[in-house]
């Protein structure tokens, strides 16, 4: 498949191609917070932006430990404390950042 790009900026196919995938991982992230975490109908007004880091911390930690899907494991996870919490806990023992 074919895809072309308008840009008003010159770039090299390197820089173009990096910054392409940048705004694709923009977007599917913004996709999972919408469609898994419901982002889109939340109506916090005080803390929205920590509560969106929360989501984007879960999110991360679900790829990491390859969950094909999401939303079906968010579900799985939030009303089982221990599951989630042995997510984190694999993750950062999987990655070093826990001897």
């Amino acid at each position: 498949t074919t895809h072309y790009y308008i840009s008003n900026e010159y770039n090299d196919a390197k820089t173009f191609l990096t910054k392409i995938l940048y705004e694709w991982s923009v977007e599917t992230m913004h996709f999972y917070k919408d469609t898994a975490l419901n982002e889109d109908k939340c109506k916090v007004n005080k803390g929205a932006f920590a509560l969106s880091i929360l989501r984007s911390f879960v999110i991360n930690i679900l790829h990491l430990n390859k969950v094909e899907n999401i939303g079906r494991k968010i579900v799985e996870t939030t009303y089982d404390l221990t599951e989630a919490l042995t997510l984190i806990c694999m993750t950062r023992i999987k990655y070093g950042l826990i001897k």
